[in-house]
C-alpha cells in the first residue's frame, strides 16, 4: 500500500499522541491502516494495538486490509467498536466492573421496559411523551454524561409536571434494569468509563494492555467515548483520525470539541492534516472550500483534487418541489439511457420529509431507488396507518390491516382487536363483516364507518384516499408529532392514487413494492439510485450527486436558527453533501413567495428570506454553473402556442 507524503508522515509519526485531520476523500482509512502496518513492522506485538471503529463492518474491513498488507503478522490486533471493546474487557474482569450475571439488552427490550414504566405514570387518554421520545432523552443524556434533569430542562419543551413524571419513568427504567441484571448499550460505555476514572488500579490494568490506541472517525465520539480514550492514554499512545468539518452527529451526542479542541485536551499532541482529495474534481472541492471559508471557526484545511479539473457544479432553480422532482427523475433517466448505471447516481436530501415529492416522481417514472437513512414513504408509520384502513375496507380477511386499524382507536388494544377479528373472519363477505362490526360497536359507530366508506367508493381511488385522510385525521393528529408534514405525505398518496383505476391496483403498485415497480429493480437489486439523507451520506460517494432542495429552511435547517453551534453544524452537513460527488454535483432548490419565483445568491444576488442565514447566499458566480431548469420535456400538460 502506497501512501502520499502527508499520509506517510502521519502513519510514521512517533513519540507523541497524534490527531490526523483527514479532509473528505483524503484517504483516512488508508492512513490508519498504514499506521497499524508501520507499528507492526516496527516490532509492536499485534495484541498491543487497539483499533476502535464505529461499525463492525468498518472493523472487519480494516482488519482484512491490514492482513492483505502485512500478512499473518497482523493477526491478533484488537479491533472493534467502542461498545464491543467495552463489553469484551468487562467480561474478562466481571467483578471489577460489576458485570456478574448481567444481560445486555437491545433497543426493543429497552422500549418495552420504558413502556412498562410509562404506563404507571400516564393518565388514561393523556397525551404523554411516547416511550421512544423518553428513551431518546435518557440515551442522549447518558452519552453526553449529563444529568437527565439538567438535560430535560435545557432541551425539552415538556411542562414541569410532565418532566417530573418522565424523570420517574427514567428512574423506574433504571430500577427495572438493576433488578433484572440488564445493561443497555449506553450502560456499557457509561459503566466502563466510570470505573476507569474511579478505579486507578483497573484503569492501569486496562490501559496497560496496549501500547497504541488507534481511533477512527474521532469527530463522531461523544463525551463518554472521550472519557474512555482519555483514560487509555495513561499508558498508550493515541492516534486519532477524524475531520472536524464532518462532525454532524450532535443530535446523537457527538462532541465537536473532541477533534476541534484535541490539542488543548492532549498537550504536546501532533496535529497533522490530509488535504489531497482522491474522490472529487477541483471545481467541486472549490465550492466545498468556499463553504468552510464562510465559517467563523477555523477548520484550517483546503482540499485539493488529485484528479485535477472537471465540470463546475450546477445550480438549478425551480418553481416548486414537484417541478424539481420531475426534472431530477427525467435527468436520471436520460443519463441512464446514455449508458450510466443507476448505481452511479446519488440524491442527497436534508430530511426524509424533504424527499417526498421526489419519491413520488421516482416511483411514477419507474426509476429504481433505495432510501438510506430515512423511512420510505410507504413504510412510514402514519402512511401505513392510512393504508391499513384502505386495506381493511377491501377485505375483512386482511388480519394485519384490521389489527393496525382497530388499535388506532382509543380503548382498543391488541387483545380487544383480536377478539373483534374472531367475529369478522367467519363472515362470508366484507359487507356482512361490517354489519357484524357495527353491531359489536354500538357505542361508537365510527369504527365501522371508515372501512364502509372505502368499500362503497372503491372504484374511485383518489376520492377514497381523500375521504380516508379526512376520516382518520382526528386520530392520527393526536397520535403523531409534526402532523402538518405527515399530512402532506398523506395528500401525496391521494395524488398518486389519481394514476390508478382501482384501489387494488394502487396498493399493488406502491404498497406492495415500496422501492420501485420497475423491472430493473426486481431483476438487478444492486443497480439502483441511492436516495440518502445528508447525515447518512457521510462515508459514501457517487459519480453523480444531486443535492436536493439546497434552500433556506433546510440549509441551515429552520430548527437550528438562533443557535450558533447548530447553525455551524448545518454548514458541516452541507459540506458533507457536497463532498460526496466524484464527477458531477447538481444542487437544486425551489421556492415561491407571494406567487413569484425567488432566486438566492449567485448572479441573482438576492438575499434569503428572513435574513442572511442561508448558507449559499452570496455564492460566487465563478464557482457555479447557475441556470434555471429547462421545461420538462415529458410534461403532457404543456401548452404550445404556434407562430402567427
Amino acid at each position: 500500500m502506497r501512501l502520499n507524503p502527508q499520509q506517510q508522515a502521519a502513519a510514521e509519526c512517533t513519540g507523541q499522541h497524534v490527531l490526523v485531520l483527514a479532509g473528505a476523500g483524503t484517504g483516512k482509512t488508508a492512513t490508519i491502516i498504514g499506521r497499524a502496518a508501520h507499528l507492526l513492522r516496527s516490532g509492536i506485538q499485534p495484541r498491543r494495538i487497539l483499533l476502535l471503529t464505529f461499525t463492525r463492518r468498518a472493523a472487519r474491513e480494516m482488519v482484512a486490509r491490514l492482513e492483505r498488507d502485512v500478512g499473518a503478522g497482523s493477526r491478533g490486533v484488537v479491533a472493534g467498536t467502542f461498545h464491543h471493546f467495552c463489553l469484551l474487557t468487562m467480561r474478562r474482569q466481571p467483578k471489577a466492573f460489576g458485570l456478574v450475571d448481567a444481560t445486555v439488552i437491545d433497543r426493543d427490550d429497552q422500549l418495552q421496559l420504558v413502556r412498562l414504566a410509562r404506563a404507571e405514570q400516564r393518565a388514561k387518554g393523556e397525551q404523554f411523551p411516547q416511550a421512544s421520545a423518553i428513551l431518546n432523552a435518557i440515551s442522549y443524556a447518558r452519552n453526553t454524561n449529563a444529568p437527565l434533569p439538567r438535560y430535560l430542562a435545557k432541551h425539552s419543551d415538556w411542562d414541569e409536571d410532565t418532566t417530573r413524571r418522565v424523570l420517574l419513568v427514567a428512574q423506574q427504567y433504571r430500577d427495572r434494569k438493576r433488578q433484572r441484571g440488564y445493561l443497555d448499550f449506553d450502560d456499557l460505555l457509561h459503566r466502563f468509563a466510570s470505573v476507569l476514572h474511579k478505579e486507578p488500579a483497573v484503569r492501569a490494568r486496562v490501559a496497560g494492555s496496549f501500547d497504541h490506541v488507534l481511533v477512527d472517525e474521532m469527530q463522531d465520539t461523544n463525551p463518554l467515548q472521550w472519557l474512555i480514550v482519555d483514560a487509555l492514554r495513561a499508558s498508550a499512545t493515541l492516534f486519532c483520525v477524524g475531520d472536524d468539518a464532518q462532525s454532524v452527529y450532535a443530535f446523537r451526542g457527538a462532541d465537536f470539541r473532541n477533534v476541534h479542541a484535541f490539542a488543548e485536551r492532549v498537550p504536546g499532541a501532533a496535529v497533522l492534516k490530509l488535504e489531497e482529495n482522491y474522490r472529487s474534481t477541483q471545481p467541486i472541492l472549490d465550492l466545498a472550500n468556499w463553504l468552510l471559508d464562510g465559517s467563523s471557526l477555523e477548520y484550517g484545511k483546503r482540499l485539493r483534487a488529485h484528479r485535477g479539473p472537471g465540470a463546475l457544479p450546477r445550480l438549478m432553480d425551480f418553481d416548486d418541489e414537484w417541478a424539481e422532482a420531475d426534472w431530477i427523475a427525467v435527468d436520471l433517466i436520460e443519463r441512464h439511457e446514455r449508458g450510466t448505471p443507476w448505481r452511479d447516481h446519488m440524491i442527497i436530501t436534508r430530511t426524509a420529509w424533504a424527499a417526498r415529492a421526489l419519491e413520488s416522481a421516482l416511483v411514477e417514472r419507474d426509476v429504481p431507488y433505495r432510501f438510506v437513512g430515512g423511512t420510505q414513504l410507504f413504510q412510514a408509520a402514519h402512511v401505513k396507518d392510512l393504508l391499513s384502513l384502505v386495506r381493511a375496507g377491501l377485505s375483512h380477511r386482511d388480519e394485519l390491516a384490521w389489527v393496525r386499524y382497530l388499535t388506532l382507536w382509543p380503548g382498543i388494544g391488541d387483545v380487544r382487536a383480536a377478539r373483534t377479528l374472531d367475529t369478522l373472519l367467519p363472515q362470508p363477505d366484507l359487507p356482512q363483516a361490517l354489519d357484524t362490526l357495527r353491531a359489536a360497536w354500538k357505542g361508537d359507530a365510527r369504527v365501522h364507518e371508515g372501512p364502509r366508506q372505502v368499500w362503497l367508493g372503491r372504484s374511485q381511488p383518489a376520492q377514497v384516499l381523500t375521504d380516508a385522510i379526512r376520516f382518520l385525521e382526528p386520530l392520527l393528529e393526536r397520535r403523531y408529532d409534526n402532523w402538518k408534514d405527515r399530512k402532506r405525505d398523506l395528500a401525496l398518496l391521494a395524488k398518486l392514487a389519481q394514476r390508478h383505476r382501482s384501489l387494488p391496483a394502487f396498493l399493488e403498485a406502491y404498497a406492495l413494492d415500496p422501492i420501485s415497480s420497475s423491472e430493473a429493480s426486481r431483476l438487478e437489486q444492486d443497480d439502483m439510485v441511492t436516495l440518502i439523507t445528508a447525515h447518512s451520506a457521510k462515508g459514501t460517494e457517487a459519480p453523480v450527486c444531486y443535492l436536493l432542495r439546497a434552500e433556506p429552511g433546510l440549509y441551515p435547517h429552520a430548527r437550528s436558527l438562533g443557535d450558533l453551534d447548530q447553525e455551524e453544524e448545518e454548514r458541516r452537513v452541507l459540506y458533507v453533501g457536497m463532498t460526496r460527488a466524484m464527477d458531477t454535483l447538481i444542487l437544486t432548490r425551489s421556492c415561491r413567495l407571494g406567487g413569484h419565483r425567488v432566486f438566492w445568491g449567485g448572479a441573482a444576488g438576492q438575499h434569503a428570506p428572513g435574513g442572511s442565514a442561508y448558507l449559499l447566499e452570496d455564492l460566487p458566480d465563478e464557482l457555479i454553473d447557475s441556470q434555471p431548469a429547462p421545461p420538462d420535456p415529458w410534461d403532457d400538460d404543456e401548452i404550445i402556442v404556434p407562430f402567427g
